[in-house]
C-alpha cells in the first residue's frame, strides 16, 4: 500500500517497533494488534493453527532439539547438561522466549513429567504466561505453579 512503517504505525495506534518486528518475523503476536492492522490496512483477520512439528510429530533427536533451542540461550554455553542441571530455568526460558515448536521438542527431550514438574517450579514466568500454564498443569491434575517473582525483580 505505499505505507511507510510510522504511517502504518499511526494508523494502527501501534508503535514502529511493533510493526517493524512483525515485518521481520516476529511470531507472538497479539491479536488485538492485529485487529487493529487489519482495520487499518481494510483487510480481514483470518487466524488459522497448524502443526509445528513434523509429519511424524517427532522434533528428532537429543542433538538436533539443543541444536534448535540454542538460539534461546545466546549468553550461555547451552547443551544437554544444562538441560540436566538446570532444567527449570531452560523451562522458563523456552516457555516465555521460544516457539510452539521449542515447547514441544523441550517435553521430548525432557519427558512429560519432568517438563511439568519444572514448569511447576518455575517462579520467572509472566503472569500471562503462568496462567496459560497453571491451566495446563489443572487438565493434568498437578498444582499450579509457584507465584511469579518477576514484578519484584523488575521493579529492583
Amino acid at each position: 500500500m505505499g505505507l511507510s512503517v510510522y504511517d502504518l504505525a499511526r494508523l494502527a495506534d501501534t508503535s514502529p517497533a511493533t510493526i517493524s518486528r512483525y515485518e521481520n518475523g516476529w511470531t507472538r503476536f497479539e491479536i488485538a494488534t492485529l485487529r487493529k492492522l487489519a482495520m487499518a490496512l481494510d483487510c480481514r483477520l483470518d487466524v488459522n493453527l497448524s502443526a509445528c512439528r513434523n509429519s511424524t510429530g517427532d522434533p528428532g533427536s537429543a542433538e538436533d532439539i539443543i541444536k534448535q533451542l540454542k538460539r534461546l540461550f545466546w549468553d550461555t554455553e547451552f547443551s544437554g547438561d544444562t538441560v540436566k542441571d538446570h532444567s527449570v530455568w531452560v523451562v522458563e526460558r523456552v516457555l516465555e522466549n521460544g516457539r510452539l515448536s521449542d515447547v514441544h521438542a523441550l517435553q521430548q527431550l525432557m519427558g512429560k513429567e519432568r517438563f511439568l514438574k519444572s514448569v511447576q517450579k518455575a517462579t520467572r514466568l509472566s503472569p500471562e504466561t503462568r496462567d496459560f500454564w497453571n491451566g495446563i498443569l489443572r487438565k493434568e491434575g498437578m498444582e499450579c505453579t509457584k507465584r511469579s517473582f518477576r514484578r519484584i525483580a523488575w521493579n529492583s
